[in-house]
Parts: structure tokens; C-alpha cells; sequence
């Protein structure tokens, strides 16, 4: 895949219209976990193979995707991998505002990353 897309399960309809922008208009291939992976297969297994065999991670900020473990690990791998392969294939995209009041322990390391690095809004 050009990118794993990362999305909080509420924000899936934004979420797909820019990935069907990305793939109609652009050409480029998207990892959808709602799409793309097999209920037969065990779903963290699927996550961590598509998110390391992708070009880029995309992840999709929103109050919601701070709030859940799926996306904040999905956020976590990929700034751990980035930052062991010496890489930048994490790309945060601001699609909600988030507030303090949205972090806690479990997801600080998205509120780190974002008072830090460039993201897209």
C-alpha cells in the first residue's frame, strides 16, 4: 500500500472521502482496516503487517481517535518504527480539534508528537 489509513471508527466518513480522493483522483493505494482486512485473520496481526508493509501512515487526529487504544497504538507503532528506522512515514492530519482535556497517559505520546512536529490541518 502507499498508506495504512488510521481513523477513529466516528470520523470513517470524512476519513473516506479523502481516501477515495486519494485513490480515484490520485492513484494511490490505501490500507482500510474496515475495507481491507480479513475477519479471519486475527486484527492486530493484520494492523502491524499493513502499517509496516505501507509507504506511509496516515493517521487522523480527532478527539475520538485520542480516546481510542486501537488508534493510539496504531499512532505509537508507527512513531516507534519511524524513529528505529530513521524514518518519517507517520503523517498526523489535524481532521478535529483536540483539546488538553482529550489526553491522558494512554495517549501522550500523540499530544507530545503534535506540540512538536508539523502536521497537516
Amino acid at each position: 500500500y502507499d498508506a495504512f489509513v488510521s481513523f477513529a471508527w466516528d470520523d470513517r466518513e470524512a476519513v473516506r472521502t479523502v481516501s477515495e480522493s486519494l485513490e480515484g483522483e490520485h492513484g494511490f493505494s490505501c490500507c482500510l482496516h474496515d475495507r481491507d482486512f480479513h475477519p479471519a485473520q486475527p486484527f492486530l496481526d493484520q494492523m502491524g503487517r499493513s502499517m509496516d508493509a505501507s509507504r506511509r501512515v496516515l493517521c487522523f487526529l480527532s478527539p475520538d481517535f485520542v480516546k481510542s487504544k486501537y488508534c493510539v497504538w496504531e499512532f505509537k507503532h508507527s512513531f516507534e518504527e519511524d524513529d528505529l528506522r530513521g524514518t518519517r512515514r507517520l503523517v498526523a492530519i489535524l481532521l478535529e480539534p483536540v483539546n488538553d482535556t482529550d489526553f491522558d497517559k494512554t495517549n501522550e505520546v500523540v499530544r507530545k508528537y503534535i506540540s512538536k512536529f508539523t502536521y497537516l490541518d
